[in-house]
């Protein structure tokens, strides 16, 4: 992520964005959105613990010019002190030469009372900045903490750390340490950190060398109280992404029973319809039946459900309705074997939220549960008993027409085979009733291949019957069809010239 350096203007679209509530709802029969603060509400963020670290500045020139910044930065903490939930955990560190621990633990009912634990003067001979974000960073990085994170640096000086201090120089070896470890814990838990500079000229962009996600306030001392008193609406939002980041937002549905048959009346099947989700409500809509091999059709009663999860489950009624098997049935039983599906689309009426405030992308897959199904039905067609007399029949007619259509013996004679750019024709002798070329038998070089019949047909010229070749000729993929009659030269598409010399 690329680092920010962020001023007044976007202080102020931030304070917006806080205040942002749900969309409207989507088209269709999706479920009406709700607004972010009943999502926040019905998540119970204040029931996760997030960890506050607060690194105040006591060194001396925090009192020293004319206005007590010491006081001023006291003051602007007490809004958001007082707005932490009581399972939130404070760290409130005090930092001049080293760093202090003065509170560490669950707020509870202290909220800003913890400040009477700070010294009651900033006197401080030096200023080790990067000290104090060694101390925030030991807390954050507690092994298999998830809650989310904020630091709070609140400085009037820039980085004059005492003498044998690891952080002499920014840029150095031990602040590459800090970033390093720093993007261990960023991998498993979010941790924003936030520069209160109290002054125009502070170290406080140190916090942005270390974490990734820093913003480095410009506000007047008088406006940070009322910016920190807003940071925990972020965190409450963070803590809802934490919960449905956790949350297993999925749905199943099982049909009962597992296979059904359907005769000639409807029948009715139950499929209960059940959340994975233990905190977020899912709504699964637009309830189908689909059916394959069976006449069949179904409908579903309800078409949507929502589930709570206080209730995870719903019951639906499937019912499913035979179809008019084709013909007229005159005795006897039949069965078809086939599948019926119910098929739907999980939703949430929190979609909207998760996607666009919560930053997280709400895609669960489509359910879908399967019956093994059977249409029984009784009787014979009528067709079937037409088909059982008029079958002999057409089997007579067509041993007719086949013994009229029979090849006939090919007793001699020769086919004439000339491909395009040959130099001279393919002469394959004919015989039997079927002859394949090229062929041992034959005299000259062919590229295509092919095979010959002979039918006996009229003359077209005087009387009496002739033999006329049936040639199927394949060559360069492609397939051509002719018909030779003695002696008259036949071409195909491609430009082959055929004659029947008999």
């Amino acid at each position: 992520m690329p680092r920010r350096a962020v001023r007044s203007a976007l202080a102020a679209c931030l304070l917006a964005l806080l205040t942002l509530v749900g969309a409207p709802a989507r088209a269709g029969s999706a479920p009406d959105q709700a607004t972010l603060p009943e999502v926040l509400r019905g998540l119970r963020v204040d029931t996760l613990p997030a960890d506050y670290v607060v690194l105040l500045d006591v060194s001396a020139s925090m009192q020293d010019g004319g206005r007590d910044l010491y006081a001023a930065a006291r003051a602007a903490l007490r809004p958001l002190l007082d707005g932490l939930a009581p399972v939130d955990r404070l760290h409130l560190i005090a930092f001049a030469e080293r760093p202090d621990p003065v509170f560490s633990g669950d707020i509870g009912a202290n909220g800003a009372g913890v400040l009477r634990r700070l010294p009651p003067r900033a006197e401080g001979q030096r200023t080790d900045i990067g000290a104090a974000i060694q101390a925030a960073l030991r807390i954050v990085e507690q092994p298999g903490e998830a809650a989310p994170a904020t630091v709070i640096m609140l400085t009037d000086g820039v980085q004059d750390p005492p003498p044998g201090s690891r952080y002499a120089r920014s840029g150095d070896k031990a602040f590459a340490d800090l970033r390093k470890r720093a993007r261990a814990v960023e991998e498993r838990r979010s941790v924003r950190a936030l520069g209160v500079p109290l002054t125009g000229r502070t170290d406080v962009r140190l916090l942005d060398e270390v974490f990734d996600d820093t913003v480095l306030m410009d506000l007047p001392p008088e406006q940070v109280g009322d910016y920190l008193g807003r940071v925990r609406d972020r965190i409450a939002v963070e803590k809802a992404a934490a919960y449905v980041a956790r949350d297993r937002l999925a749905a199943t549905i099982t049909l009962e029973p597992p296979s059904v048959v359907v005769g000639d009346a409807p029948v009715d099947v139950v499929a209960h319809v059940r959340s994975a989700a233990t905190r977020v409500p899912l709504t699964v809509r637009d309830l189908a039946v689909e059916v394959d091999g069976l006449r069949v059709t179904g409908a579903v009663e309800p078409a949507q459900v929502t589930l709570d999860p206080a209730a995870p489950e719903q019951r639906v009624t499937v019912r499913l309705r035979p179809q008019a098997l084709p013909g007229t049935w005159i005795g006897g039983d039949r069965t078809t074997d086939g599948e019926v599906r119910l098929v739907g689309t999980v939703d949430s009426p929190w979609r909207d939220v998760i996607d666009r405030d919560l930053g997280l992308e709400f895609g669960p897959q489509p359910v879908t549960a399967r019956a093994a199904g059977a249409r029984t039905a009784s009787g014979i067609p009528v067709w079937l008993a037409v088909v059982a007399v008029l079958a002999p029949v057409a089997l007579v007619a067509l041993l007719v027409a086949l013994r009229r259509r029979r090849w006939k013996p090919m007793g001699g004679g020769h086919l004439l085979v000339a491909e395009p750019g040959a130099a001279a024709p393919y002469r394959q002798l004919l015989s039997g009733r079927k002859v394949r070329f090229p062929a041992a038998h034959g005299r000259g070089g062919a590229q295509g291949t092919g095979t010959v019949r002979a039918l006996r047909r009229r003359r077209t010229v005087g009387s009496g019957t002739e033999l006329v070749l049936h040639v199927d000729y394949r060559r360069a993929g492609r397939r051509h069809r002719v018909v030779c009659r003695p002696r008259q030269p036949v071409s195909a598409a491609d430009g082959t010239t055929f004659t029947y010399q008999p």
